[in-house]
């Protein structure tokens, strides 16, 4: 098992690593344990390669029959450990997180230039890491990317790749990322294609700088590198603060823009449907919500390639919910019910309130939805991930109930904390009510809500099983 700590904080000042990669968990049943591993030795080499970190662990142990590790153990001494690797054999290692690269642009819409002075720290931090993209999705500019990176991405097959390009035109691209001089995206890109790395590109569009004919060249450029392994393109809206640092630089999007938007793109994604098979270029899902346009059905976003960016969230949410609905017809549950409020960004609320009140009318629930002001970030700012516990506390007078239940997007790690250091058990304490997380799916929503509403819970595998 390899498991990466996101909740670590690694303070700026502190980016240098140390050699070799430490071992934090053993399983008493794995090889590692077997050949003597224990927590807190330090792997610094696999058959006379240098290990930076878990993933070259990973990739020069795994196709190998035997290896020779080097080992420093925390008192200081030095070993060489013969391990013959079995069929089917497991290390059972956990590792330390990696120190994630720092990046070097001063991007225009950054989020980290967003953040309120006494935020914690590492919402300062800008990551520009190939190994997060690779394994989360992260998205890199690929400015600084060195020779030794890209061989790596090319040598353990970190791919897909996940870029952000924001305009092809050189220059307006070096101005949204604060560059003096421009790069070569589409060079890297195509360099990267030739090795067989699979693609995907961001952009985030900032009214009057990327948008309009800047837009369009972009997405034609890209879809030309289509076939060679640039999979989609997820264009979402610039999001301000009011916080923001360059906010004299930038124009805010209105609901206007977001509906042209939607004009200036939905014929080039027929274009390309017909030539690809895909739509390509796919919008957020704040355009088509902002603009008041009926979210696109399914078989748009094909599977789904930029859903961790916010595109296509909200088609799956609904499909999934309404699965649930019609399953839950068949078996419905009997009350009596208790009230429950529902909390999520200005964004969201009026099809989470739609979806409330279908559970409401068909089966008689009690679900009350409130759209919470971000007081944190700002009101400009209307997603759930980004509202805070302190903006729950604010808006306590709206709440009906004993319960509240939340989406799990608002918290993070096993402490459950949110943006503002406080915890869910916080929240829950100040606001004097239970605060349930709703999961991530519309089934996880309805199964939450039934599980709260209800005055005498139902078995929750029963539950499960049920929606």
């Amino acid at each position: 098992m390899y498991s990466l700590q996101f909740e670590t904080i690694y303070p700026i000042v502190e980016l240098k690593a140390k050699k070799g990669v430490t071992v934090t968990e053993v399983d008493p049943d794995g090889l590692g344990a077997a050949v003597g591993l224990r927590p807190g030795d330090r792997i610094l080499a696999v058959n006379g390669r240098k290990v930076r970190d878990y993933l070259d662990f990973q990739f020069y142990t795994g196709s190998e029959d035997a290896v020779t590790l080097t080992v420093i153990h925390p008192d200081g001494t030095t070993r060489q450990l013969h391990v013959e690797i079995g069929e089917g054999e497991i290390w059972g290692l956990d590792f330390e997180a990696f120190k994630p690269r720092q990046c070097g642009n001063e991007c225009l819409f950054c989020f980290c230039e967003q953040n309120p002075p006494d935020a914690r720290p590492s919402l300062f931090f800008r990551d520009e890491d190939i190994r997060l993209s690779f394994l989360h999705g992260n998205y890199t500019t690929m400015t600084t990317l060195t020779e030794e990176e890209f061989n790596r991405i090319v040598e353990q097959r970190l791919s897909p790749q996940y870029v952000s390009v924001h305009a092809t035109d050189p220059e307006v691209r070096r101005h949204l990322l604060g560059r003096k001089q421009a790069d070569d995206i589409l060079g890297t890109m195509r360099r990267l294609l030739a090795h067989g790395i699979e693609l995907h590109a961001q952009v985030v569009l900032c009214p009057t700088i990327n948008d309009g004919d800047v837009l369009r060249r972009t997405i034609y450029d890209l879809a030309a590198l289509h076939p060679e392994g640039v999979s989609s393109v997820a264009i979402v809206p610039v999001g301000l603060t009011k916080h923001h640092r360059k906010r004299h630089l930038l124009v805010a999007p209105t609901d206007e823009w977001e509906a042209s938007i939607i004009e200036l793109v939905t014929p080039i994604q027929h274009e390309l449907k017909r030539r690809y098979g895909t739509s390509f270029a796919f919008l957020g899902d704040e355009f088509y919500i902002r603009a008041g346009v009926p979210i696109p059905p399914a078989r748009h976003y094909g599977d789904y390639p930029q859903i961790e960016d916010g595109v296509g969230m909200v088609r799956r949410f609904l499909d999934s919910f309404q699965k649930a609905v019609r399953r839950l017809r068949k078996r419905p549950l009997q009350g009596p019910f208790l009230p429950v409020t529902v909390a999520t960004g200005a964004l969201f609320a009026s099809h989470l309130l739609r979806l409330a009140e279908q559970l409401n009318a068909e089966f008689g629930t009690r679900l009350h939805v409130v759209a919470i002001r971000n007081e944190y970030f700002g009101p400009e700012v209307n997603v759930a991930g980004l509202v805070t516990g302190s903006d729950l506390i604010a808006m306590r007078d709206h709440f009906k109930g004993e319960h509240l239940l939340i989406p799990n997007e608002m918290v993070m790690g096993e402490r459950h904390l949110f943006l503002d250091n406080l915890t869910l058990a916080d929240v829950g304490q100040r606001l004097g009510m239970e605060v349930h997380l709703a999961g991530m799916t519309g089934e996880d929503f309805v199964a939450a809500a039934l599980r709260t509403t209800r005055a005498t819970p139902p078995d929750s595998g029963a539950l499960q099983k049920m929606v």
